[in-house]
C-alpha cells in the first residue's frame, strides 16, 4: 500500500494512541490532520512531524457545532479525507447508580456520539477521496470492553459495545460506496487517560499492558490488509470466545468479580 499522498484525520491526536496512530501515519508518508482540544500539545505534534503539510485542528468533540465546523476547515485545506481515526475517548464516569445523569450524557457525547457525528461531518470528503490501494478508511478505535463486558464499569462497556456494533453494522452502508470499516479493540494500553500503574506494578501482569506505538502499527496493518477488526494481543481472543461459550455463567463471573474488586482483592 503506497501512503504517499493520503490524508488522514486523527481525533484524540494530542496523546496516547492517536499522537502514536498520528506519527505512525507520518512516517509512512501520509499527511496528518491532528484533532484534540489541546492545542499546544496538537501544536507540538505537528512540529515533531516535520511541519507542513501536516496540520492539526482544536475542537471539543462532544460538541456537534464544533465538529461541523472542524469538518469546514478541513474542506478549505484538502480536497478529499482517506482515513479518519476515531480515537477520542474519555474514562468511563463511574458506577452506573453513583453517577450523574450529566456525567453519563457528557461521556456518551465523546465515546460514542461523536464517531458518529465525524463520519456523518467528513463523508462528502471522503466521497472525493482517490481509491488507492485499501483506502479511503474509516477506523473506529473501541476496545476488548465491547468484547468483554468489564464488571463495575458499565456506561464504558456500553460505550465501547456500541462502538463494535456501530462499526459492523457500517460495513454493508460503506462496502457499496468503496469504503473500508475497521473497529479496533485493544486490550490494557497505558495512555494519559488510562493509566495501568496497578497491573504494571504487579510482576505477574505487567506483562498484559502495552504501549500506544502498539496499538498503531496495529491500526497501520489493519488498514494496509483490508481487516474490518484488529484485536490487539491475541491472547483476548480466547478470553472472548471463552465468554460466548460459557453464556449464562458469564454472570455468575461477573459477580465473582464485584465482589472481588469489593473485598479489595483486585483492582479495576
Amino acid at each position: 500500500m503506497n501512503w504517499e499522498g493520503l490524508t488522514c484525520v486523527v481525533t484524540g491526536a494530542s496523546a496516547g494512541i492517536g499522537r502514536a496512530t498520528a506519527e505512525a501515519f507520518a512516517k509512512k508518508g501520509a499527511t496528518v490532520i491532528a484533532v484534540a482540544r489541546r492545542e499546544d500539545r496538537l501544536a507540538d505534534l505537528v512540529d515533531r512531524l516535520g511541519g507542513a503539510p501536516h496540520s492539526y485542528f482544536v475542537c471539543d468533540l462532544s460538541d456537534k457545532e464544533q465538529i461541523r465546523a472542524m469538518a469546514e476547515v478541513i474542506a478549505g485545506r484538502t480536497p478529499k479525507v482517506d482515513i479518519l481515526v476515531n480515537n477520542a475517548g474519555i474514562p468511563g464516569p463511574g458506577l452506573v447508580t453513583e453517577c450523574s445523569f450529566d456525567d453519563v450524557e457528557a461521556f456518551f457525547r465523546v465515546n460514542l456520539l461523536a464517531p458518529i457525528w465525524c463520519i456523518q461531518a467528513l463523508f462528502p470528503l471522503f466521497a472525493h477521496a482517490v481509491r488507492d490501494g485499501r483506502t479511503p478508511a474509516i477506523v473506529n478505535v473501541a476496545s476488548m470492553a465491547g468484547r468483554i463486558p468489564i464488571p463495575a464499569s458499565a456506561p464504558y462497556t456500553a460505550s465501547k459495545y456500541a462502538m463494535v456494533g456501530f462499526s459492523e453494522s457500517l460495513w454493508g452502508e460503506m462496502h457499496d460506496k468503496g469504503i473500508q470499516v475497521m473497529a479496533v479493540c485493544p486490550g490494557f494500553v497505558d495512555t494519559e487517560g488510562f493509566p495501568m500503574d496497578v497491573l504494571l506494578k504487579d510482576p505477574l501482569l505487567r506483562w498484559t499492558v502495552m504501549k500506544p506505538p502498539r496499538v498503531a502499527d496495529a491500526i497501520c496493518r489493519g488498514i494496509e490488509s483490508g481487516s474490518t477488526e484488529v484485536r490487539v494481543q491475541g491472547w483476548w481472543s480466547i478470553f472472548y470466545y471463552l465468554t460466548i461459550v460459557m453464556g449464562p455463567l458469564r454472570r455468575r463471573v461477573s459477580q465473582k468479580v464485584w465482589h472481588a474488586k469489593g473485598s479489595g482483592k483486585i483492582q479495576i
